[in-house]
């Protein structure tokens, strides 16, 4: 498969970052992995991380034992890796006296380390490996890596690539294997297990040297685009069976490898959902270097039970259940069978290409009269899923098979039948264009920070709120509900001015609003690695349960929004001020920006307040049909202080209001040079106070047309237009009636009525006007026309009896 890709850390690379400065920036941290049970030193690279003092690591099983800075733009950091560390990805963030780092990963392997040596291009260079070993290396344009390795006969042979998964840069392996006598044995591009990466497996048939060959599958590359090759004699399972289990139970699961066949084991389910979905599986020969998927979920597993291929021998399950079963073969379909009562609801949720199976599933559902009720194939992604609410009491019959009508040991899958129950996660939005898609909390001393938090509701109606808790020592956090027609929510984090320096990751949890409910919600960020297209798509992430808060250094500057006294009314448009207060040298510009809006407000993307000025107006506007209430906002800002630094204003408070006064314009017309007058009927929808002013806008070009004033006791405006020799003419659309209200020492402005302007070309002197066109006759109805047609005939008949 050969995609384009952006990656996140590609763009840092060709970006030079400037040095001593505000927000620090993490591009890579080398090597790229490393061998658990064992003491390393890693490199975290980027920029303005001289203050580096607290490694931020999302998952267990690594130590830090010490940091020390290289240069401005380099740290190293010694680490501990346990023996019994989880294989794979892992998630870290530097926090620096000034600021939070991007996510960036590095990966723990089971096997010691060795660098490919070029040239290793041509089968005669490929270079002498041992087994369970990892090869770090990088693919440039056009390279071919080649590695030979002796084995006997019988041998496992096993060779797994993490190259895209790196998240470095554009790259898409394709490995392949070839005998002592040349031939090719195997060879793979992309896995339903490693997706853009690849791996091969297979039992070697002779005794001799086998190569390995390793290249991108178009003949990309870059000097940037490291992989880590591990090969060895350990087990590469595709898929677990079952793929999930109940928390804190032991049960046999089998792994499927496609070399050395099934691989059976007791596993020990964690007593509760581990960090990431994970299952590592190992055999006496070796343990495979990266996981495959399991599910910690508390449901009993069922099984199904052969023959169950049509409605007539189903497997019969109790449910809530996991029904777990496997498509052996081209054509094969499974079926299951429970009781269940009228108007009872369930969710049915396939779980195959989540867990790594390359199954395509497709769930019918059947009613107790043998009725088809229900279907769904890939509203779930790749996996089926619905929603079922029972007609009536009885049995019920579910089905499960390929879109394509495959099978074979890997089509497993798993059928989570589960009854309604309210789910809450939330999260930070990585949107680009608000503080380039920032997902950290970094408060300078004495300051705010603002962001938006955005929550995923399951079932789940009702305001929400955020719980405060585990917050670092002298920082604040305000807020007001979410709506409950909304899905994000403004956040406002405030350090005191004697805040310590110092954080680390949060779990921010939130909840209904009513507190009858008793659903909260975890926090959950996806850590974007690779970026795809259309649109940088999310390519290669990895989930991470904590937000990182820290109070850091301060910045020379603060925000602040004076709070509207006015309302922003629909149609309408208004300023809110923000104003910078400025530590005394400090002059250079800053841009705002407003990253909530309600619905129904539009505002501009950004707006700067000028060099060496203290404050700007940041215009909103609001349509016909925006929400009525009080909504919070923030003014998100950012200066260069030897970077970038990130500040916020307080949450202030946005009333959204209905129109004041409406008016209902006639339509109007004239002569070029003439004049004439929009009458129009005003109506009162808000009371005020005082003296307001109508104006006429839209009108062409060469016309004049005054303001007028109207109070609270108008009924009725008139706007005389006069038009001059060279006013365009035509039908001019576009003419609207704009009041502006004084309010509370502020002014209301929007749009009360619309209308239209025609202006015509005088005839010439001395010639009349043309008569008016005869009026279009009406058309007959069909009852008219054949009441028409009977005279007409009649009349026919008549005049035929006359002539004879």
């Amino acid at each position: 498969m050969n995609l384009r890709f952006v990656s996140l850390v590609a763009l840092l690379l060709a970006v030079p970052l400037a040095a001593a400065a505000s927000s620090p920036a993490l591009s890579i941290i080398t090597p790229r992995g490393v061998q658990r049970g064992l003491q390393h030193e890693l490199v975290f690279s980027g920029a303005r991380l001289e203050e580096s003092q607290e490694v931020l690591l999302y998952f267990d099983g690594v130590t830090v034992d010490k940091i020390e800075p290289i240069d401005a733009n380099q740290v190293k950091v010694t680490v501990t890796v346990a023996p019994d560390c989880r294989l794979g990805e892992h998630v870290a963030q530097l926090r620096t006296a000034s600021g939070i780092t991007e996510y960036r990963s590095f990966f723990v392997g089971p096997f010691p380390a060795a660098d490919e040596s070029e040239p290793n291009n041509e089968p005669e260079q490929a270079c002498a490996i041992a087994f369970n070993t990892t090869i770090t290396g990088t693919i440039a344009p056009e390279d071919v890596d080649r590695f030979r390795i002796s084995a006997t006969t019988g041998q496992r042979i096993s060779v797994e690539v993490e190259a895209i998964r790196l998240g470095t840069i554009l790259v898409d392996p394709f490995l392949a294997a070839f005998g002592p006598d040349g031939e090719e044995i195997v060879f793979q591009d992309d896995t339903p297990l490693l997706r853009q990466d690849c791996f091969v497996s297979f039992v070697a048939p002779a005794d001799g040297e086998y190569v390995v060959l390793l290249r991108d599958t178009a003949y990309g590359g870059n000097p940037n685009a490291h992989y880590r090759m591990h090969v060895g004699n350990f087990p590469r399972p595709t898929i677990a069976f079952p793929a999930g289990g109940p928390p804190g139970q032991t049960i046999p699961v089998e792994f499927v490898d496609v070399a050395g066949g099934a691989i059976k084991q007791d596993v020990v389910v964690p007593a509760a959902p581990p960090q990431r979905e994970w299952l590592i599986p190992a055999d006496d020969q070796g343990t495979a270097p990266s996981p495959v998927a399991f599910r910690v979920v508390d449901l009993p597993n069922s099984f199904e039970s052969e023959p169950n291929q049509n409605i007539e021998q189903t497997t019969a399950v109790v449910v809530p259940c996991a029904a777990n079963g496997r498509l052996d073969e081209p054509g094969d379909q499974d079926w299951y069978s429970f009781e269940g009562k009228k108007d009872q609801v369930f969710n049915l949720e396939v779980f195959a290409r989540r867990v790594n199976s390359p199954l395509d599933a497709i769930i019918n559902v059947w009613g107790p009269d043998k009725q088809h009720i229900a279907g769904n194939d890939d509203s779930g992604g790749p996996d089926a899923s619905m929603r079922l609410q029972l007609p009536a009491d009885g049995q019920y019959s579910f089905r499960v098979l390929d879109h394509l009508s495959r099978g074979g040991p890997e089509f497993i899958y798993r059928v989570e039948v589960t009854t309604v129950t309210p789910r809450l996660t939330i999260s930070i939005p990585r949107i680009d264009r608000y503080s380039q898609g920032r997902q950290q909390i970094a408060i300078p001393r004495g300051n705010r920070f603002g962001t938006l938090i955005s929550a995923t509701r399951v079932d789940l109606g009702g305001e929400l709120r955020l719980l405060e808790q585990n917050l670092p020592p002298g920082i604040s956090m305000h807020h007001q509900p979410m709506a409950a027609n909304l899905a994000v929510m403004p956040v406002v984090f405030e350090a005191a001015a004697d805040a310590e320096p110092g954080g680390g990751l949060v779990d921010l949890r939130a909840a209904p609003v009513d507190e009858a409910s008793r659903v909260t919600g975890g926090f959950q960020n996806r850590a974007s690695f690779v970026l795809g297209e259309p649109n940088n798509t999310d390519y290669i992430v990895c989930d991470v349960d904590r937000v990182p808060v820290a109070v850091i250094n301060a910045v020379p500057f603060k925000l602040e929004m004076v709070q509207p006294a006015a309302p922003l009314v629909r149609e309408g448009s208004l300023g809110i001020k923000v104003v910078a207060h400025r530590d005394e040298g400090f002059t250079a510009p800053i841009t705002i920006q407003l990253p909530f809006r309600p619905p129904g407000v539009g505002a501009a993307g950004t707006v700067t307040i000028p060099e060496n000025e203290t404050e700007a107006m940041y215009p909103l506007d609001a349509n016909a049909n925006a929400q009525i209430g009080d909504w919070p906002i923030y003014v998100l800002g950012t200066a260069e202080v030897n970077g970038p630094a990130w500040v916020s204003t307080q949450l202030a408070t946005l009333k959204v209001a209905d129109r004041y006064v409406m008016v209902e314009m006639q339509r109007a017309g004239c002569e070029q040079g003439a004049e004439t007058r929009f009458v129009g009927t005003m109506t009162q929808v808000t009371d005020f106070e005082g003296t307001a002013t109508a104006e006429l806008l839209g009108v062409p070009p060469n016309t004049e047309v005054a303001p007028i004033e109207f109070d609270k006791s108008t009924s009725e405006v008139t706007f005389v237009v006069k038009t001059k020799p060279e006013t365009p003419a035509g039908k001019h659309g576009g003419v609207f009636c704009r009041v502006t209200i004084p309010v509370n020492g502020e002014t209301v402005v929007a749009v009360a009525g619309r209308s239209e302007l025609q202006v015509d070309v005088p005839l010439p002197k001395g010639e009349a006007a043309p008569p008016p066109p005869p009026p279009a006759e009406k058309p007959l109805s069909r009852l008219e026309k054949l009441r028409e047609d009977a005279k007409q005939i009649q009349e026919n008949q008549t005049g035929k009896g006359n002539r004879q």
